[in-house]
């Protein structure tokens, strides 16, 4: 194996596997682009280290994103993967503004796609505005829960699991990245939680490996 490809092939494992990446997303990108033209796909890549080509594509998109917000990634300043998604999907007029509200705190991954959706829609609509919308009409009370991803399970068989037990509308959204899950529910959705743990008589901390190997 071509030395080059072999060191591409091991950071992405590497990086692809652990949310504590010991790269920045803008160098990922680099080496995914060195694995992708010496192999011919991201789809042969994705079957080389062993994750899906739709997740692994996820990895070039801080390639899409302007100048300015690359080096809030190089810097690490931003370092989500579903972030540099999202802002991939904004006019790069856009992306500074938005990038610069998240680094701020002003707003999570969550508001960012609100973010997206109404710039979608509103296409001629000040960015500024869009982030005040959402800021003001965005729920602040949210129960979040990191979990384990086990298993070959796609996103859509992980939230169908969710939704045998807290209803739909109170599972705000469900994150995978590598083998890490992010569950954000609504407080109801949270209580939700709290009665099936003891449903199943299980301590709360146990309950989505519970629920996800039932």
């Amino acid at each position: 194996m071509d030395r080059q490809l072999k060191k591409a092939l091991a950071i992405l494992i590497a990086c692809t596997r652990n949310k504590a990446r010991p790269l920045s997303l803008t160098e990922i990108a680099i080496w995914l682009e060195v694995a992708v033209a010496e192999l011919g796909s991201y789809t042969a890549v994705a079957e080389r280290i062993g994750i899906s080509s739709k997740m692994l594509r996820q990895f070039s998109y801080v390639r899409r994103l302007s100048d300015g917000v690359q080096r809030l990634f190089e810097s690490r300043q931003l370092d989500s993967v579903d972030a540099a998604a999202h802002l991939a999907m904004l006019p790069v007029r856009d992306q500074q503004v938005v990038a610069d509200a998240v680094v701020a705190g002003e707003i999570n991954t969550i508001d960012l796609r609100a973010v997206v959706e109404l710039r979608q829609l509103e296409k001629g609509c000040p960015i500024a505005d869009l982030l005040r919308r959402v800021t003001e009409s965005k729920v602040r009370r949210e129960y979040v829960a990191e979990f384990v991803v086990r298993g070959t399970r796609s996103r859509e068989e992980i939230l169908a699991a969710f939704a045998q037990y807290i209803p739909s509308s109170d599972i705000v959204s469900l994150e995978i990245e590598g083998a890490l899950g992010r569950l954000v529910l609504t407080p109801n959705g949270k209580n939700a939680l709290v009665r099936v743990a003891k449903t199943l008589r299980t301590p709360l901390k146990l309950v989505i490996p519970t629920i996800l190997h039932s």
